[in-house]
């Protein structure tokens, strides 16, 4: 039990400008165990008050220069929980009342009878025993509650990093698979002198060394917290470069990649480097989903909103199953099957809450996606910089 429960509470200050009545006062209390200390009047009270801090206090309502009640108002604001007991004359009804309304624990009247007083201490140790166990039973509560909430989140954690372990083995095995595949075919191809199954193979272990490649950029990207470096940029260009840098792509999937041209600039604040990075993950994504249709189209564009700049990339694709809705931004999962790391969109995600804004999606299904990636037109990182998340987190 906490030590304060087992206190008797019998530290006493005792305040009264009549020295008879100090004297006879304390004489009886120290008869009946309390440590007693006394004060001839409010000043030198509330001084040894803030030395002694004891437990109750018993003061005079009327003496000359700082009296009763201005004592219990100081007392009351330095140390709520000390009882105070109010002595008062007879006819002083109206000042015993003010001083309960105060948060004066009793009153009593002179002459002070020796069985009042003692039911008023009484009633104040018992105030005063009833408050120690009720903070003492919150505190264990609070510490319960906290032990008890670290121990679930660390199960938590532990069961999502058993998760996230176990999702970023698979890629890795699949990638793993590739490059044995691979492997297999250049040695076939040796063997057997056709420069066709070499070929192949060479292509194949290419792919998944870029996989692997991806899977480490992806991972760094995601678990590194970094502050963007701003400057101004003109996002048209960043969507031209994208196009740029994703063409040959598009074009051996047999998809139109196109960029919705804008007369004006659209200049905002940004990382450069990290805002086409999230975009060309985007038009990644929107190309394999176009490939998957005859005719496949993906578009390029910078929406003009009131608080926000959005750089959109749409595809006419078949769009997102309900299974993918639910698990698009979270971390290892991919319509790709074992072409997909899982974590190209959280790593958008990051970069655009790194920037104060988000990534927004606006699926048609049967009809194909379009992906937003949100930033203020004046854009700052937030206040409190997003940390990147652990993957488990």
């Amino acid at each position: 039990m906490n030590p304060s429960c087992q206190s008797n509470f019998d530290r006493l200050l005792l305040i009264d400008d009549e020295p008879g009545i100090r004297r006879m006062m304390s004489l009886d209390l120290s008869a009946d165990g309390y440590q007693v200390r006394t004060a001839a009047d409010g000043q030198s009270g509330l001084l040894a008050f803030g030395a002694e801090r004891p437990d109750i206090v018993l003061t005079d309502l009327k003496m000359p220069g700082m009296d009763g009640i201005e004592v219990l108002r100081r007392i009351k604001a330095q140390s709520p929980e000390t009882e105070v007991i109010v002595i008062t004359g007879h006819g002083d009804l109206e000042l015993a009342i003010q001083s309960l309304q105060l948060g004066a624990s009793d009153f009593i009247t002179k002459p002070v009878s020796e069985a009042a007083l003692s039911v008023a201490l009484k009633r104040a140790k018992e105030h005063l025993r009833l408050k120690s166990e009720l903070r003492a039973h919150t505190q264990d509560l609070e510490q319960r509650v906290a032990e008890v909430t670290a121990k679930v989140l660390a199960s938590e954690r532990l069961a999502a990093v058993g998760q996230s372990v176990s999702a970023l083995v698979h890629s890795v095995k699949n990638i793993l698979s590739g490059l044995k595949g691979g492997n297999y075919l250049v040695r076939q191809g040796l063997k057997t002198d056709k420069r066709h199954i070499i070929q192949q193979g060479l292509e194949m272990l290419e792919r998944n060394v870029n996989r692997v490649s991806s899977l480490c950029y992806d991972l760094l990207s995601f678990g590194k917290p970094r502050q963007p470096e701003l400057c101004p940029v003109d996002l048209r260009e960043i969507c031209a470069d994208a196009v740029e840098y994703m063409w040959p792509e598009a074009e051996a999937r047999e998809v139109d990649l196109d960029l919705t041209e804008r007369p004006q600039a659209l200049v905002c604040q940004v990382d450069r480097k990290a805002i086409l990075d999230a975009v060309l993950n985007l038009v990644s994504n929107a190309i394999d989903a176009a490939a998957m249709v005859n005719g496949g189209q993906v578009r390029l564009t910078v929406e003009e909103g009131e608080e926000h700049f959005a750089l959109a990339v749409s595809d006419n694709g078949p769009g997102l199953d309900e299974e993918a809705l639910r698990k698009v931004f979270q971390g290892f999962y991919s319509s790709k099957g074992a072409a997909g790391t899982g974590l190209g969109l959280m790593v958008c995600q990051k970069i655009a809450q790194e920037h104060g804004g988000r990534v927004e999606l606006d699926n048609r299904p049967g009809e194909g996606a379009t992906f937003r990636l949100m930033v203020p037109r004046c854009a700052r990182p937030p206040a409190a910089q997003v940390k990147a998340k652990e993957i488990w987190d």
